[in-house]
């Protein structure tokens, strides 16, 4: 039953967990687990989640709409008062139900989007975060081989696209009695783009063969840190448009570096509103046509999403 969980988590490499000194943190809403509230579905009745987490529960009324749900999974994540500050914390749990072993796992937002552009769960966020840092307990017999594991994700909507901005992947593999102190460094793979959304996910159980008992409890999730976006100016250098300004609001984009036109683009009016998407073209051209001829006379931004960052343009009409 570990089939989602593994596709969530399998687009990330390992990354050893970092104790350190806690900074600044940025808010994560209910990342103290402090709140809670009672959720009735098909599969589950009266059964207490965090808010803005998805558990076990919430996956199931997702996948099994309209189904005989399998089992209630409501001992996979519980509510304990073992916390670090405040009332509460979130237990996850590996527990067997039926020939059934599942996963405890928690994911932040309100709402599973599969089968969409979106990546489940996820919460708006715009900050270009360093690390995320929490603190855990983990305990069982069989815990340290169940590879417990939290994976986030940074994204930003480019394109009608989700494009992953940042992401970073720990397993939870040392056992700890008291409340340890995580990090797990977030790597960029855009030197420019802030994002617009984040997705948190925490599991119990990553291995094939999970074992009952395993205990993951987490509590005080935070962001630390800020890397700074840098502006890649050989790219931007790269790239011209002309004519510049355009009697008839037809431009032609060009590069001397093949492929680097291959990527989707967004044009904004004066007052920040997009008026014209575009999503990346196939090829390698050198070339790239912009027709804006049905705008009004004024001015207008071109941000093009390139894979080595974005490139800014005004453009004349």
């Amino acid at each position: 039953m570990t089939t989602c969980l593994r596709s969530l988590l399998a687009v990330a490499a390992s990354i050893s967990l970092l104790a350190t000194t806690p900074t600044q943190a940025q808010t994560i809403p209910n990342g103290s687990f402090d709140n809670w509230a009672t959720r009735t579905s098909a599969v589950s009745s009266g059964v207490e989640a965090p808010t803005n987490w998805l558990t076990y529960d919430d996956h199931f009324v997702y996948f099994r709409n309209g189904q005989q749900p399998i089992s209630n999974t409501s001992g996979t994540t519980t509510k304990t008062t073992t916390a670090r500050t405040g009332p509460f914390a979130a237990q996850l749990q590996t527990v067997r139900i039926g020939s059934f072993t599942f996963p405890g796992f928690l994911l932040l937002g309100s709402s599973l989007k599969h089968g969409s552009a979106d990546l489940p769960g996820g919460l708006p966020f715009t900050t270009r975060s360093r690390n995320l840092q929490f603190y855990y307990q983990l305990s069982g017999p069989g815990a340290v081989a169940d590879s417990a594991a939290v994976l986030v994700l940074l994204t930003r909507r480019v394109g009608g696209n989700a494009v992953v901005v940042a992401e970073g992947f720990s397993y939870i593999r040392t056992l700890a009695s008291t409340y340890t102190l995580a990090t797990v460094p977030l790597n960029y793979y855009s030197p420019t783009l802030s994002p617009d959304s984040v997705a948190i996910g925490f599991a119990t159980g990553f291995a094939r063969n999970i074992t009952p008992g395993t205990t993951l409890r987490i509590d005080d999730v935070s962001f630390t840190g800020t890397v700074t976006a840098t502006r890649n100016t050989e790219v931007a250098a790269a790239i011209s448009v002309s004519p510049n300004p355009s009697p008839d609001g037809r431009y032609v984009l060009s590069t001397s570096q093949a492929g680097l036109l291959a990527a989707p683009l967004t044009v904004l009016d004066a007052t920040g509103r997009v008026v014209r998407r575009e999503t990346a073209p196939g090829g390698a051209a050198l070339n790239r046509p912009l027709d804006l001829s049905n705008l009004p006379i004024g001015l207008y931004t071109l941000q093009l999403f390139t894979d080595q960052g974005v490139v800014t343009r005004k453009l004349t009409r």
